[in-house]
């Protein structure tokens, strides 16, 4: 499969290809409030590096939540229009997903949590990378402590030294489109939409 991958859920922005289920080709950077600006720049690039026509690609797949709401709307936004332009199916990826299939997480038992604001992140567990739980907007302190930690930016809210901080990558949205694309497809982008997961709706117990 050929595909463009597409992250800018977080503060990083990452694009990477892939031609015959391989990547090729990835740009990836810390650049905090600047996505709508280098998002573009970041697919003219490999486009032109990997001189790319469009026509043998098959999907876009692009991250799509929860995040930072101004990340997912921009790269969600870019990947519609990419694919409504070039005729082709998006691949919606979960965010924690991405980061729950990081090649660095050798855990079979973890949880994932990306920070949102004050002492609240996104959370869900999993088990050899696969979901056990709904992806929810929860405090700090309902996280069970026994469980192994991988995050992204709650570097002040841990204590456990064991925490594994992973930031969501273009390269793994790519390999997990490919690997789900029958599932995860959706055949006409107008109709997707990010999945923000409201931090405002806080589940308590």
């Amino acid at each position: 499969m050929n595909l463009i991958a597409i992250d800018t859920s977080t503060d990083w922005c990452g694009v990477s290809f892939f031609f015959e289920d391989e990547c090729k080709s990835t740009i990836e950077k810390l650049v905090p409030r600047k996505h709508s600006e280098l998002l573009p720049e970041y697919i003219s690039q490999v486009i032109k590096e990997e001189k790319i026509d469009k026509k043998v690609l098959d999907a876009v797949a692009v991250s799509v939540g929860p995040g930072s709401f101004t990340g997912l709307r921009i790269g969600v936004g870019f990947a519609k229009g990419f694919a409504y332009a070039n005729s082709l199916p998006i691949v919606p990826i979960s965010t924690l997903e991405i980061i729950a299939n990081d090649p660095k997480i050798n855990f079979e038992n973890f949880s994932v949590n990306l920070f949102s604001h004050r002492d609240i992140v996104f959370h869900q567990e999993f088990k050899n990378k696969i979901p056990t739980s709904d992806a929810k907007a929860i405090s700090w302190n309902q996280i069970k402590s026994n469980n192994n930690l991988v995050h992204y930016g709650c570097e002040k809210l841990i204590e456990e030294e064991r925490a594994l901080s992973v930031h969501p990558a273009a390269k793994v949205a790519g390999e997990l489109a490919i690997k789900n694309f029958d599932q995860w497809v959706v055949f006409e982008p107008y109709t997707l939409t990010s999945n923000y997961i409201s931090p405002f709706q806080v589940e308590n117990k």
